[in-house]
């Protein structure tokens, strides 16, 4: 995805490899260069010269190899990213003016429900899955981002949970952690529960950082409602989040 931690460490493995492969022709050089010369002394001095130079390119080798082992698991030890914050928007309210003067009711309460019910994956999805890598059930996901664009780094442009035509691809930002590469991940786009968008594919990312889904639709099909994503890794519900498309007389106000 983006040059996160797992590509820093990428590069870095990358080249020191390379300066051992330079290490090692260098020494190769040297080896040479000690069978043409006649004296003894300066012979056993360059092929001295040639074996620690070897040396060092098999070292650094080693560090290679442990970078690409160790580091990536030991920065997350201790680095995590922070999920992001999604700030709610203020909407905008007209005020009417009222020539009749009507009696004002007392509102109803409304019943909280003891419990929210955990999205379950359909048979019929997961029936569809590719992988066979076995998620990793401690991995996160951070509240849903909501916007109509994105930017280089995976980031919400006008992030809101109001949006007004036209709209041709909405998209659903966020961070994690603790994924699997490979395992398979799944992402579900409802308008008033409706299936309209689906993604299930194998992880193709880091194992942290920011990523994206989105829903790209014709602009006469994002129909004025309340909308939601459900993301699942494996048939494991993680994360929803709602927006909602409003109709022609209101406008969505952006996130400040």
């Amino acid at each position: 995805m983006n040059l996160d931690i797992h590509a820093g460490v990428t590069v870095i493995v990358l080249l020191l490899v390379l300066v051992a492969v330079l290490t090692f022709i260098r020494g190769y050089h040297h080896y040479r260069e000690a069978h043409s010369m006649l004296f003894y002394n300066k012979r056993k001095v360059k092929k001295q010269s040639a074996v620690s130079v070897l040396l060092l390119g098999i070292i650094i080798l080693g560090i290679a190899f442990s970078i690409a082992t160790f580091a990536e698991s030991a920065i997350y030890s201790v680095y995590v990213p922070s999920p992001t914050v999604t700030l709610t928007p203020t909407i905008t309210i007209t005020p009417t003016i009222t020539l009749t003067p009507t009696p004002t009711l007392v509102p109803t309460p409304t019943p909280v429900p003891l419990y929210t019910p955990t999205p379950i994956l359909s048979i019929i999805i997961s029936s569809q899955f590719t992988s066979e890598t076995t998620p990793n059930p401690d991995a996160i996901f951070s509240p849903l981002v909501f916007s109509k664009n994105i930017d280089a780094n995976y980031q919400a442009i006008e992030a809101s949970d109001v949006f007004a035509d036209p709209i041709e691809v909405m998209y659903a930002t966020f961070s994690y952690d603790s994924m699997t590469r490979n395992a398979q991940w799944t992402a579900l786009w409802f308008r008033e529960g409706e299936l309209i968008c689906m993604e299930t594919i194998p992880w193709n990312g880091a194992s942290g950082g920011y990523g994206y889904t989105e829903c790209q639709q014709e602009a006469d099909q994002w129909q004025p409602g309340n909308y939601s994503v459900q993301i699942f890794v494996g048939e494991t519900w993680k994360q929803t989040g709602t927006f909602r498309v409003s109709g022609g007389s209101e406008e969505a106000t952006p996130e400040e």
